[in-house]
């Protein structure tokens, strides 16, 4: 069973993605944010977020004419929009107490049978529901979507023990049917099951990086295609993701993680890391990251790509330098698989077997405490 009209509360870049994707299905979607400060127009976040989506590129929508299913709102004004929806996405801050008011707010207004979920990725379901009704309970579950929504096709999902079984079937379904994504079941654990093996990985291929003195641009050349991981690699997706979000992560997990968790071991707070952020060097969204444009040098028409030479202790901006695309036999080795990678005898291939030996190893050992089976993972 479709669902007719669904809310999606919160307008940030994961928010309207998560709106446009169902928009692209044909579904009518309430888009609702709060109220800015001495707003012109209450509702401008909304408004301002479907604006933003249909200049994107590439466009969140599959054709601008999906746009229309959209009916942008506030939180204040047209909360009673929420009425009449079979299921509202929350996609709010990261902060237990900003969900619990909002979850508050929904309650007021919730039809009989609407479900309810979060797209959180790092607060546990079992937080979520403190202090809700058994109905609401009932009608909750976690639906993690990965940015970019209508890209990327990975949906965490996580239940609870109270949560009902024919709703969670109904999510799945038009996930999986409507908005083409693969639903993978995961245990109510820190970081699900992406974000767990994500922070682990970054700060292992960073400690390898570091401690086998080769540059970023060779560290991103074999940990991409030639191992089946996307094109921008582990910097890359780092720079994507944005830098500032790493030790946000890492201090999420260090929280909340059993205490003989292996990302205890490999964890270091690197100095380098926090002076890039404080000098505005985010990733994409500021002045760049690990790689970046030259700010001064155009190369035929083109921007020139910079690389990061990282020095552990210090940042300084002086010591980007024009970013090389090494000539490896692991990376040619890809071609023939994952073992030929990581059995070649170049700066590469004993990386990527660094790196991979660590995760890979990590991955098996959380089974089943993360997820049922080995195949989630």
């Amino acid at each position: 069973m479709s669902f007719k009209k669904i809310g999606v509360i919160g307008a940030g870049l994961m928010g309207s993605g998560i709106a446009a994707q169902i928009a692209n299905a044909g579904i009518d979607v309430v888009l609702l944010d709060i109220v800015p400060k001495d707003a012109d127009d209450r509702s401008m976040l909304a408004k301002g977020a479907v604006d933003k989506m249909l200049k994107a590129k590439p466009s969140a929508f599959m054709h601008k004419r999906n746009a229309r299913h959209i009916t942008p709102g506030n939180m204040e004004d047209d909360i009673d929009l929420l009425k009449d929806c079979d299921w509202i996405v929350e996609v709010v801050l990261e902060d237990l107490e900003v969900k619990h008011a909002t979850y508050e707010k929904i309650a007021n207004v919730r039809k009989d049978g609407a479900i309810v979920s979060s797209n959180t990725s790092t607060i546990p379901l079992e937080k979520l529901i403190e202090g809700q009704s058994p109905d609401f309970q009932e009608h909750f579950l976690i639906t993690h979507f990965f940015n970019p929504p209508r890209f990327m096709r990975l949906l965490e999902i996580v239940v609870g023990d109270k949560t009902k079984p024919d709703i969670v079937k109904r999510v799945e379904a038009f996930c999986d049917i409507n908005l083409g994504k693969t639903v993978v079941y995961c245990h109510d654990t820190p970081g699900f099951i992406a974000n767990r093996l994500a922070i682990y990985w970054m700060q292992v291929a960073i400690n390898e990086l570091i401690a086998q003195g080769i540059t970023i641009e060779v560290a991103d050349a074999v940990m991409s295609k030639p191992v089946g991981i996307p094109k921008t690699g582990v910097f890359g997706l780092i720079d994507l993701i944005g830098v500032d979000l790493i030790p946000h992560l890492a201090k999420s997990m260090l929280a909340t993680l059993p205490e003989n968790d292996k990302y205890r071991n490999e964890f270091n707070d690197y100095g380098f890391l926090h002076q890039m952020i404080d000098a505005g060097y985010k990733g994409r969204k500021g002045k760049g990251g690990f790689f970046r444009m030259d700010p001064e040098a155009i190369k035929g028409g083109k921007k020139v790509k910079q690389a990061l030479r990282i020095n552990p202790d210090k940042f300084e901006e002086n010591h980007y330098v024009t970013a090389e695309k090494p000539k490896l036999e692991s990376v040619v080795a890809g071609k023939a698989g994952l073992k030929a990678v990581v059995t070649t005898d170049d700066e590469g291939g004993r990386y990527a077997w660094a790196v991979l030996k660590k995760v890979l190893a990590y991955m098996a050992a959380l089974v089943p405490d993360i997820a049922d089976d080995i195949y989630s993972v």
